[in-house]
């Protein structure tokens, strides 16, 4: 094994409703460089988490 140990990502399947895909898309949308459905979801997420540390 290396010395430095690479971000292993896992596919995680969510069920979400048609009104929050939307609210997603919509946020992938006004960002700058227009994210991938996925990206803008872990953005989401990781913003959420850090300010409720």
């Amino acid at each position: 094994m290396s010395a430095q140990k690479k971000d292993v990502m896992e596919p995680q399947m969510v069920r979400m409703s048609a009104e929050l895909i939307a609210r997603i898309d919509e946020a992938r949308r006004q960002a700058p460089d227009l994210p991938s459905r996925p990206e803008m979801i872990r953005r989401m997420l990781a913003e959420w988490l850090d300010q409720h540390e």
